[in-house]
């Protein structure tokens, strides 16, 4: 059975949303080594290239102590890229450290497109906050633009962080970090949900890192008015109707949401939500998709459509309080014990443990990085709450096939041989991934071929405890199983429990009750999308409505009917 994504994302905010950070860190992505250039040639520096590069340099005054090692051009996009360093190509070779830095340009008009600075004086493994970051970033932005340029543009939004490691001979490790920002482009006073505006990093000693942005000429695009959409009233009438509510218990509900999620204080709640989020057609309130812009198919979210199912849970520990340990589960539990036996330890200064956060992250690579796996657990307890072993594997090449339903047997064993006692009525949800349609507007002659076989190679369900039969949004499971071999390849649980401390919902407001609180009080905006395909981008943005989460997220307390707002301290530190 398929079933929106929506839902699933809805469930998974509260289990997942302390490690998410640490899930999302991909270790070959923060590997790096200095960039070499082949190319022996110096191509003549266009003089409106050359006039750009001496109004950059008076900007970033570190240029200057740099010299050009290539400079070339790329007849396929006509961009004009420059690649200075302050050692030679001896010295680069050699693995000295020192400043780099990479600019590229549009060749006709000298634009800067984008560029990456490298300094081994600048190597810190802290992120800067995100008042220098957007401080830093905004005064770059406006000098580049001048004020006049810099006004089409909103307020800088955190775009997340990155960073790179040089890993040394000697064992030692030197590691930058940057925070990244952008400023959405604004058409007729609203902001353009994209990667259109510019792109600025930020690193903890305030000097800029990296900025990227091409601009469009705007002459040429037809961007949709405003007043052609209904008002926002007649919007929410639409979109907000009992079958988009759903009741769901939360067993522990922030009272707000911050960076430091350990110090947020919690309570049991049972609530009303919105279950359908997205985009949607400003003048029907039907739901888009988002890449095409074209009305999609809207689909009732109820508890009803899930599927139940009753467990005897049988709780086996899954307790990792070392690395080998970490190992040895991950040997027992995934079958692959090949693979895992080549494992050991990430050494990467991005996953040093915070020591604030009640979580210890195992990361274990192969010597070739083809085969990867994470293990999380509870500091204090050793209660595994996630593992993941993913990668090139022999089995690859096994022509096995395991259907969906063998596949949900396997994770549903898994699950009732490793569940907490409270996992006794569960229902499922079998989410299918699916590859998006191709939008009208792309040119399918310059695509590049790409491989589908990755959106098959696992059956992806997810479990969540029901009390009372309503969901509980925070105990949700997921596992993952390889189709063609039938073993588990990731699993995320929440912590066991003895029993559930939670409110009982003989007596509380009606659907339509919280029907009319959502009315009177869900926020919603005007938004432009303006999406893109691969390297392509659409010729134009398409305007929709959206949910407006300035004030914060919200829900009726189902106890009470009184409408919630959850304010959020991120961005603020």
């Amino acid at each position: 059975m398929k079933h929106s994504l929506s839902l699933v994302a809805l469930l998974l905010v509260a289990s997942v949303v302390p490690a998410t950070s640490v899930l999302a860190l991909d270790t070959q992505s923060l590997v790096s080594s200095e960039t070499k250039e082949t190319t022996k040639d110096l191509v003549p520096i266009p003089p409106v290239v050359q006039k750009t590069m001496d109004r950059l340099f008076s900007l970033q005054p570190e240029l200057k102590k740099l010299h050009i090692i290539t400079s070339t051009n790329r007849e396929d996009n006509q961009h004009f890229r420059v690649y200075l360093n302050d050692r030679t190509e001896e010295e680069i070779e050699s693995g000295k450290e020192g400043m780099s830095a990479h600019l590229e340009f549009d060749e006709k008009t000298g634009e800067l497109l984008s560029f990456n600075i490298s300094a081994a004086a600048w190597a810190s493994d802290k992120l800067p906050s995100l008042q220098l970051t957007y401080d830093t970033a905004d005064k770059f932005l406006t000098q580049w633009l001048g004020r006049e340029g810099r006004k089409q543009f909103g307020k800088p939004v955190s775009y997340g962080s990155g960073g790179s490691a040089s890993y040394h001979e000697d064992g030692t490790i030197t590691a930058w970090r940057e925070r990244d920002v952008e400023f959405p482009l604004i058409l007729n006073g609203i902001p353009v949900e994209s990667d259109i505006g510019p792109r600025i990093g930020v690193n903890s000693f305030g000097y800029v890192t990296s900025y990227a942005y091409t601009p469009i000429d705007l002459e040429k695009v037809t961007v949709p008015k405003p007043d052609t959409a209904l008002p926002v009233e007649e919007i929410k009438q639409k979109i907000i109707t009992a079958d988009s509510i759903g009741l769901n218990y939360v067993e522990a509900q922030p009272e707000k949401y911050g960076s430091n999620w350990n110090d947020a204080k919690m309570k049991p709640a049972l609530l009303y939500q919105i279950q359908l989020l997205g985009y949607y057609q400003p003048q029907t309130g039907q739901p888009i998709d988002t890449l095409s812009g074209t009305v999609k198919k809207q689909e009732s979210i109820t508890s009803t459509a899930l599927k139940k199912i009753t467990l005897q849970p049988k709780g086996q520990p899954l307790i990792v309080h070392s690395e080998d340990e970490a190992k040895q589960m991950l040997s027992k539990l995934f079958g692959n014990k090949v693979a895992v036996g080549d494992l050991r330890i990430e050494n990467s200064p991005f996953f040093a443990q915070d020591e604030v956060s009640s979580q210890q992250v195992y990361e274990f690579s192969t010597e070739d990085h083809k085969t990867r796996a994470t293990v999380i657990t509870d500091k204090k307890t050793g209660q595994v709450q996630h593992a993941r072993l993913r990668g090139d594997t022999e089995q690859k090449s096994t022509p096995i096939k395991v259907t969906e339903e063998q596949a949900f047997a396997v994770a549903r064993d898994f699950v009732e041989t490793y569940a907490g006692p409270t996992a006794t009525q569960l229902a499922s949800l079998d989410v299918i991934s699916e590859e998006p349609e191709i939008p009208a507007w792309v040119d399918k002659s310059k695509l590049p071929e790409v491989s589908s076989e990755h959106f098959s190679e696992v059956h992806v369900f997810f479990f969540v405890e029901l009390y009372q039969g309503i969901p509980v949004q925070d105990r949700m499971y997921q596992v993952s199983v390889d189709n063609r071999t039938g073993d588990i390849v990731s699993f995320h649980f929440p912590v066991p429990q003895e029993k559930l401390n939670l409110p009982d919902s003989k007596h509380i407001v009606t659907k339509e009750q919280a029907l009319s609180a959502f009315l009177n009080h869900k926020s919603m905006k005007l938004q432009y999308i303006w999406p893109r395909y691969m390297d392509q981008r659409a010729p134009a943005p398409f305007l929709v409505y959206t949910w407006d989460y300035a004030e914060g997220l919200g829900y009726v307390d189902a106890l009470t009917g009184n409408y919630i707002i959850i304010s959020s301290e991120q961005g603020k530190e």
